[in-house]
């Protein structure tokens, strides 16, 4: 049985944790709330988007035009990690299915978030990789327009990152990224029943389409990457306040054992003190 003075120390640290933790969580479902709102944009914005690239890629086919971005032939593989921890157990397990595809394809590698840098290290993943510094709160656009310009240049990109299903769930993501794939993912391929014109021409037109596809396409699986990132730190931060109560009663129970034991102790005492009188 543990002494009074270390329950009540641990009692204090205890509800000191908890109160951290409150705050950690309430932090954490703000930029969740925030995070969500700009997912929900961007998928708004992506249907709207590709629904114009459909009748755009249908025109030029209609008329047996071959158009789009220049690209080496490569394939590249993209980990969206994180900066910071307390995010459960997410990129984890995204990195896991990222290090397998990279181990079967052997792919150009970029890694996106200082943790990401950590766990290639960690796990001796001996591969040459460009890094790219990304914020966990926010797309910010500087840093997106550098990480595109370097990614335009493959045929195939395919992205790694935590998705949200609920506050759950939250699953690891493989996403193709390319011309043709976008389309066939976001879009139904429309028939173009009247005839557009296209400024300057429709090859010009479905370049930059495609382009502007895939850069909203990539931005969602980083707002993707961090409403799951948020999400799973919220479930890990509530599962903390559960264990933390579960202690706390622990040591409740304890303190009342002392408390008996004490009060034991004096009528124990009591008794003996009325017997020397008598």
């Amino acid at each position: 049985m543990i002494s009074k003075k270390r329950i009540i120390q641990e009692t204090d640290t205890l509800l000191g944790l908890k109160s951290l933790v409150d705050v950690y969580e309430e932090v954490a479902a703000i930029r969740m709330q925030r995070v969500r709102g700009a997912v929900l944009t961007s998928r708004q914005f992506l249907a709207e988007i590709s629904e114009v690239f459909s009748r755009v890629r249908a025109a030029y086919r209609k008329e047996k035009i071959v158009g789009g971005i220049v690209r080496n032939g490569k394939t590249v593989a993209v980990f969206v990690s994180a900066n910071t921890g307390l995010y459960g157990d997410i990129v984890d397990r995204v990195f896991d299915k990222f290090a397998a595809f990279v181990a079967g394809n052997l792919p150009e590698v970029v890694v996106v978030g200082k943790l990401g840098v950590k766990m290639m290290a960690d796990r001796r993943l001996n591969v040459l990789y460009n890094y790219f510094d990304f914020s966990d709160e926010q797309v910010e656009p500087e840093s997106f327009a550098m990480v595109m310009r370097y990614l335009m240049q493959f045929e195939k990109i395919v992205v790694f990152y935590g998705k949200f299903k609920s506050i759950l769930v939250q699953e690891v993501e493989g996403t193709v990224l390319s011309g043709e794939d976008i389309e066939k993912q976001v879009a139904r391929e429309v028939e173009v029943a009247e005839r557009y014109l296209f400024e300057p021409n429709v090859v010009e037109m479905a370049r930059i389409f495609e382009g502007e596809i895939l850069a909203s396409v990539f931005e969602q699986a980083l707002h993707e990457s961090q409403l799951a990132k948020f999400a799973s730190r919220m479930l890990n931060l509530d599962r903390a306040i559960v264990n933390i109560d579960r202690r706390l009663m622990e040591v409740g129970r304890e303190q009342r054992k002392l408390r008996h034991k004490e009060i034991n102790s004096k009528q124990l005492l009591r008794l003996s003190g009325i017997g020397l009188w008598r």
